[in-house]
């Protein structure tokens, strides 16, 4: 028995006041929640009117109206006890109630007539397999979940489920549609970046509550997404001091030597004959012993060419150096490195030491696997984080937190040698990682109870992420690599008032800031900095200090340390020499086919930042019993921009003159290129560098209506949203770069020149007229060729003046854009459930979906730059409509045994106005160009099946099956330019896209006792399509392609293998969790990406006359065969403990 005091009240009214006292107490900040509702009835089955409906350990709760039915809205995810109580009768708990996101988690009661005071029953509820009010389909992750699989983060999450293709550069591609087409969601904001759709604000695993990922039709609510929708929901800081410290170490372990291999270029080089063993050719050594009696005799030949035992000394058959003579000097001994010299200075030749020339690459025997063996480098890969929540100290129950941190370290699974500098220097040879990633992230959620029924919430989120991006070419130097810098910080807002029981508001601001940048060099090592010291700081320098430099193989040399050149003013400019690394010309470097570099310097920079402020209103309200309606507007202002810039020579630059001699201006782009190379960042107007920045804003409302009846849940919505891409497109197609020219005189020409040719101006230069590109070409036809004229009427000169005045008339230049209008849509959804018994149901959905183009597609080429040829170049569009997706589905769930369920659900996409490229477009005077347009078509079909138990008796997994068929026009925008360039007729018909994954099999177990616990996650794929080689574009009789069609075939299958185990321990009075995460754990080597005239990953006929090794390449040709980064990631094993505090 448990004694229980119930509130002493008289009538219905007054039950209700109190109910509602209760309610505002706790209205929660989960910017997504789900709804409890139920009825409660006596044993005779009528309806109990008042009675009491507390959720415990919270201050949520309601009274059953005249039906004896109740509902709570606002209620977070998670799981409760639920208790019914009324003057009379025993009272009743349920426990173990579910809620998850946007459905209703039901909770009737059963009361009989109290026989002992204070008399209560306990039930323990059972966690539905069927969600009977859910009308599409969707998933739900919740945090033990994502505890107990062998999970890294969100990404790993949303590929478990039905209908969803990750590709290998891991973009999400729901039932067929591109990876842009996913929108994301925190809290019930959308955190989307616009500029490429990939997710803008990471949350890490410890700050998750739940994960609800929907891939069939979504409500209004959601908007800018065409696909699927992912909605992460984070934890709230209770009453009670909580957190946990994890910690793992690990990395990948395989032993693929053939995979992640490596070469060294003197790996067989040895010694001429090296008789006394001193590692010297010494005088007296032989070279060539023909009777082997371990020294060299008189008359003994070196170098038997012509293999007669003797040495014939006939120029031209055996020639040792030009004396014809076996001397004993350097140039009769040995051609080592075959290039038919023997005659000193050849390098290397009867030197006895490695000299680069007499090289050849030689694969080491097991690779770098030594750095992918987790038990001779524990450390590839470090991780630490945490979590902590509870009140704020002296605050009492006002204010709560709940925060989390994280840093992550990896080496990355490839790695180089360092034999060469970016300036071509030998370097020391060390084995390194080329693909680094650091990681260190927070979150800090304040929830502050402002008065009873209202809460005010803030969260901030911190990522910063360093990186290099594998590039094979820089193996043999890796300092050459860009490193990859991104920093996101973001700070949510919320307000959430309740205005009676059945009514809330929830007002959210969110201030997006997501930064990427690119450099060579951190900041304080940037190379060959130069500082301008005057005379005492240049005497506290060892001005006479060197430093030794490596200049050939095993060849050093000591050069001055500083650099010192005296300037004006008893200045000095001093380079420190000591970094020997530097920036490096483009082109400095030229190898042959089938090498890797053998020094360079990545040099193109791309820097951008998406910003924007967001502001949300929603306003819920449980209208009656059987409307549940929801109604929000959004605004949203970006502020965005993007650098994309390339380092180029610095030149000496020039001033242009006229033909009669008279000085224009000055040129600092032309001229000869500076010596050394000197690196600059060329102005914008130049093809080398683009930018832009945009203030675009979006404005949406909708409206949702969830109708549960007794035998049918309708979810109907309607959503409107506005786009104004603060941005123009070009009047004149032909004109798209609205150039302006100047028409100038001087003391003894007249001139026409492009406004951005002349950084100064000659003082004698002035500009009489401002003219078109059409008016320049014109004119300077005029000034080369004349005018045709009638003497008789009027002179030559006059003649000319009036056509150039009719010149400067018809083509003055004006301002050539118009501004783009604003574009807005409509879209309606409906959704059914159809429950046929108590634990099986129908549903049914349809819905138009609308989504602004990504950014990058609207502004790219900002000062629309063209060159004058064929495929000249591509613009982007701000003018491009949204694009729309019209979706359908139909699905059947159904309990088949205790715990288990059975999801059947078949589906169609059809997308329109997918943003495609145009045809060419003629531009003037030469040369074409293309543009994006809406016009590439898509369509997808197919089915998912589920099965899924829960967990129970020590069991629980689920198997998903998807078959579905991704067509369209083309996959990505580019396709259709980059075909243009290789001669391509246009696609004619529909064609599989790049992740059409036909069928898609994922399971997971979980097995557990009291301490214990192993799961597992398994992925069996089809190959998704690559195009074979050969094919052509040629166009035969009426439409008919001639070769190959554009993804034909098929790549390998994917199978993968994932697995955790973890136990149960006391640490020193504290509960914690050892575990091991095993990935991959058959280190299967996955084939991504495939040679298009194989199909395979593994070998290829294009090298078959190509040899295996060759001096003048860097690198052993395997390695070129064999692309680690074309195939998945090996075994990888974390090792890690996990502490609750």
């Amino acid at each position: 028995m448990k004694r229980k005091k119930y509130l002493d009240i008289d009538s219905y009214k007054n039950t209700k006041l109190i109910l509602f006292l209760l309610f505002t107490l706790e209205i929660l900040f989960a910017g997504t929640t789900g709804k409890i509702s139920g009825k409660v009835v006596d044993e005779n089955n009528e309806p109990l009117i008042g009675c009491n409906i507390i959720v415990k350990g919270s201050s949520l709760g309601a009274a059953t109206n005249l039906k004896g039915e109740y509902f709570i809205i606002n209620v977070p995810p998670g799981t409760y006890n639920i208790t019914a109580s009324m003057i009379g009768y025993g009272a009743v708990t349920i426990e173990g109630t579910q809620v998850m996101v946007d459905l209703t988690a039901k909770a009737n009661f059963f009361l009989k007539p109290e026989s002992i005071e204070g008399e209560e029953i306990t039930v323990t509820a059972e966690k539905p397999t069927v969600r009977l009010d859910q009308t599409s389909m969707s998933a739900v992750v919740s945090s033990e979940d994502i505890e107990n699989l062998p999970v890294t983060d969100v990404g790993d999450i949303i590929e478990l489920q039905a209908g969803i293709v990750r590709d290998p550069n891991g973009g999400f591609h729901v039932r067929g549609g591109r990876s842009s087409e996913v929108s994301f969601w925190v809290d019930g904001v959308a955190t989307t970046d616009s500029y490429d759709g990939s997710s803008g604000l990471e949350v890490e695993n410890a700050g998750i509550q739940e994960v609800q990922v929907i891939s069939g039709t979504f409500n209004a609510e959601y908007g800018q997404a065409m696909s699927g929708i992912v909605n992460v929901v984070t934890k709230d800081g209770g009453q009670n001091y909580e957190g946990n410290l994890d910690f793992y170490g690990g990395g990948y372990h395989s032993n693929h030597s053939d995979l992640y291999s490596l070469s060294s270029p003197f790996a067989s080089w040895e010694s001429f004959t090296d008789l006394n063993n001193d590692g010297n050719w010494d005088y007296g050594e032989i070279l060539y012993d023909l009777n082997n009696n371990g020294t060299w005799d008189e008359g003994e030949i070196y170098w038997d060419r012509n293999g007669n035992n003797n040495w014939d000394g006939d120029e031209g058959t055996e020639p040792l150096n030009d004396d014809l003579g076996y001397d004993g000097y350097l140039g009769d001994y040995y051609d080592y490195n075959g290039d038919g010299k023997t005659t000193q200075p050849s390098p290397g030749e009867g030197n006895g030491r490695k000299d680069w020339g007499e090289h050849e690459f030689n694969l080491d025997p097991d690779g770098y696997t030594k750095y992918l063996n987790i038990f001779e480098n524990i450390f590839q890969q470090n991780n630490l984080s945490g979590s902590l929540s509870g009140p704020v100290p002296m605050l009492g129950e006002k204010l709560t937190f709940y925060s989390t941190f994280r840093y992550f370290r990896s080496s990355g699974r490839y790695y180089g040698r360092k034999l060469f500098t970016p300036i071509g220097s030998f370097s020391d040879e060390s084995i390194v990682p080329l693909s680094p990633f650091s990681k260190i992230s927070g979150q800090l959620k304040l929830t502050y109870k402002i008065k009873s029924g209202m809460k005010a919430s803030y969260t901030g989120y911190a990522t910063e992420k360093s990186y290099k991006n594998y590039d094979s070419y820089y193996k043999y130097n890796p300092d050459g690599i860009l490193k990859n810098f991104e920093s996101d910080h973001s700070h949510m807002l919320s307000l959430t008032h309740s205005i009676n029981p059945s009514t809330f508001y929830e007002l959210k601001y969110l201030d997006f800031s997501s930064g990427y940048r690119q450099a060579l060099y951190d900041p304080e090592n940037i190379p060959f900095s130069r500082k301008i010291m005057n005379q005492d700081e240049l005497n506290t320098l060892n001005v006479n200090d060197s430093i030794e430099i490596r200049t050939g193989y095993e060849i050093f040399q000591d050069i001055p340390k500083y650099t010192i050149t005296p300037l004006d003013g008893d200045l000095y400019s001093v380079m420190d020499n000591s970094d020997q690394v530097g920036y490096v010309a483009g082109d400095a470097f030229i190898t042959p086919a089938w090498s890797y570099g053998i020094g360079g310097t990545q040099n193109g920079r791309f820097s951008r930042n998406t910003s924007f402020k967001q502001l949300k209103l929603d306003i819920s309200s449980q209208i009656n019993p059987i409307h549940f309606v929801k109604t929000g507007v959004l605004y949203k202002i970006y502020d965005m921009w993007a650098d994309d810039k390339f380092l180029n020579y610095k030149t000496i630059g020039e001033w242009s003159v006229t033909q009669n001699g008279d000085t224009l201006g000055y040129n600092p782009l032309a001229g000869a290129r500076m010596n050394p190379f000197t690196p600059i960042i060329n102005p914008t107007y130049t093809s080398e560098h683009d930018y832009f920045r945009v203030n675009p804003k979006e404005l949406s409302l909708y409206l949702q209506d969830k109708i549960e009846l007794d035998e049918l849940i309708i979810n109907a919505g309607i959503r409107f949203d506005y786009f104004d891409p603060d941005w123009k497109i070009p009047k004149n197609d032909k004109l798209p770069g609205n150039l302006k020219y100047y028409l100038a005189t001087t003391e003894k020409d007249t001139s026409i020149f492009w406004e951005n040719d002349f950084s100064t101006l000659h003082p004698n230069v002035e500009i009489i007229d401002s003219i078109s590109q059409q008016g320049a070409v014109a004119i300077e036809n005029l000034f080369i060729a004349g005018v045709e004229y009638d003497s008789t009427i009027q002179s030559y000169s006059e003649a000319f003046d009036d056509q150039l005045s009719n010149y400067r008339d018809s083509f003055r230049w004006e301002y050539g854009y118009n501004g783009v209008k604003p574009s807005y849509q409509i879209s309606p959804r409906i959704g059914i459930a159809y429950p046929i018994t108590d634990k099986g149901v129908i549903h049914v959905s349809y819905g138009h979906f609308f989504q602004v183009p990504n950014f990058s597609f609207l502004y790219e080429n900002p000062e629309f730059e063209i060159t004058n040829n064929n495929n000249g170049g591509i613009l982007g569009n701000a003018a491009l409509k949204p694009e729309k997706t019209v979706m359908y589905e139909i699905g059947f769930k159904q309990e088949i045994a205790y715990r288990t369920a059975i999801d059947l659900t078949v589906f169609y996409r059809d997308t329109r106005d997918w943003v495609g490229m145009s045809t060419a477009i003629k531009k003037y005077p030469v040369g074409n160009y293309r543009k994006y347009e809406n016009k590439d078509y898509a369509n997808t079909r197919g089915f998912t099946l589920v099965l899924d138990r829960q967990f129970t008796g020590g069991f629980g997994g689920g198997i998903d099956y998807t078959w579905m068929i991704a067509e369209g026009t083309y996959s990505n925008p580019q396709d259709a330019y980059f075909d243009a360039q290789d001669n391509q007729a246009p696609r004619l018909s529909m064609l599989p896209l790049d992740w059409d994954q036909t069928h898609t099999l994922n399971f997971r177990t979980t097995f557990g006792g009291k301490s214990w616990i192993v799961s597992s996650i398994g992925k069996l794929w089809t190959g998704k399509p690559y195009t074979p080689e050969f094919k052509t574009g040629v166009v035969s009789g009426a439409g008919a392609f001639a070769g190959f069609a554009d993804n034909s075939e098929r790549k390998p299958n994917i199978f993968d293998l994932d697995v955790r185990a973890s136990y149960a321990i006391n640490l020193l009075g504290l509960k914690a969790n050892l575990y091991c995460n095993i990935y991959n754990f058959l280190d299967v080597k996955n084939e991504f990406s495939v040679w298009n005239d194989t199909g395979r990953s593994t070998y290829t006929l294009t090298a078959k006359d190509v040899p295996i090794t060759d001096p003048g390449r860097i690198g052993h040709l395997h390695e070129h065969l064999l692309r680690p980064d074309w195939y998945g990631e090996p075994r990888r094993i974390n090792i890690g403990l996990n502490i609750s505090l």
